[in-house]
């Protein structure tokens, strides 16, 4: 089905083009150093050599001073490590709750793939963190993970880090001196080496990054919960649905796009959000109706009948009975409401006619 919110997208670009924004725009105007490489469209020397694969990132920034922005909530394509080395920084891995840890030498952030977090709060502090991302080839909170051919982790030890980091509801763990260690050594490595000829000892440091996590998941006792994987495809799908919410749903479209079954699909909608999922679908497209009568995105001046259209509905009698049910005035009193008087003068005087009669039909 075209235009239907995957839970996760297999190209990088949808997420990180607005993740690195900000910071390629601190890097331009020199208010922070950035040392790394990279592969896709993160900022930094583009890696080479065809090792060290699943390595998307592998740099730091140096923050001499508070700055004037910060990463907003934002999206990766893999397993994210983040490590302070230097001052402090604000993290948060809970845009619902809007909690934020502050980021020290003594605590790593650790976020599963296509988790939303943001860096920053209100702005980027005064720090030197470290970054790696290595992808595993997830789409899906549930998927198996493809292992690079470079990790020496044990099956078992796969297993359990693979399962740990799809159920566990903490972001911030104890960092030991051990990955303090790792991350020093890769600064030198960042600083002084040459990637292609470190390709080694990057991949003894990834792994002995990768076993320290996995003594920190066991050590931290972290919330663990068997359903946590459905709920997080769910929830994202739900995220995402509004802007999405045009194409034609069905229950059993959303059910497989989640790779559920309806009947538990439907159970995991009751329990995030209250509502079944055609609720929560109908709901989607009423709030982008009146994002657009609010006149986001330029479409103010759709008529009733274009405007039901664009957001899904089947008719535009059918949009303006669940419009009005919702926000008590019709799509078009509503609109009328939001207008400014400079447009709602010039409505009257003749200019908004084609739309007037269209939605005189409609609504």
């Amino acid at each position: 089905m075209e235009h239907k919110p995957t839970v996760f997208v297999s190209s990088d670009y949808r997420y990180v083009c607005d993740t690195c924004e900000p910071l390629k725009r601190g890097i331009s105007r020199g208010e922070i150093a950035w040392v790394g490489f990279r592969r896709g469209l993160y900022p930094g020397c583009e890696f080479a050599s065809e090792e060290l694969e699943g390595v998307r990132l592998c740099a730091y920034w140096d923050s001499r001073r508070r700055q004037t922005w910060k990463l907003p909530y934002h999206r990766n394509e893999g397993l994210e490590i983040g490590f302070v080395s230097r001052g402090s920084a604000e993290f948060s891995a809970d845009r619902q709750g809007g909690k934020y840890d502050v980021l020290t030498p003594e605590c790593v952030a650790v976020t599963k793939p296509w988790q939303e977090h943001s860096v920053g709060n209100p702005f980027l502090g005064a720090c030197k963190m470290f970054f790696l991302i290595i992808d595993f080839g997830v789409r899906r909170p549930n998927q198996d993970w493809e292992w690079p051919s470079w990790i020496s982790l044990g099956k078992a030890d796969r297993f359990e880090f693979s399962r740990r980091m799809q159920n566990m509801g903490e972001s911030i763990f104890k960092s030991s001196p051990e990955m303090r260690g790792v991350f020093a050594r890769i600064g030198k490595i960042l600083d002084f080496g040459s990637p292609e000829s470190c390709v080694s000892e990057l991949a003894v440091l990834f792994n002995r990054l990768l076993l320290e996590l996995l003594n920190a998941f066991r050590g931290e006792q972290a919330e663990y919960s068997q359903s946590a994987p459905n709920e997080s495809v769910v929830r994202c799908f739900i995220e995402q649905l509004e802007a999405h919410c045009a194409a034609p749903w069905t229950l059993e479209d959303m059910a497989e796009d989640c790779g559920l079954k309806p009947t538990r699909f439907t159970y995991y909608c009751r329990v995030l959000a209250n509502a079944t999922p055609m609720e929560l679908l109908n709901a989607a497209r009423l709030e982008r109706a009146r994002k657009i009568l609010d006149g986001d995105g330029g479409l103010g001046n759709l008529s009733m009948t274009e405007l039901a259209l664009s957001c899904g509905f089947s008719s535009s009698q059918y949009f303006s009975t669940k419009f009005r049910q919702k926000f008590g005035v019709s799509p078009r009193d509503y609109r009328a409401r939001s207008l400014p008087d400079a447009a709602r003068g010039r409505e009257k005087s003749g200019v908004g006619a084609r739309v007037k009669g269209v939605a005189n039909a409609g609504a």
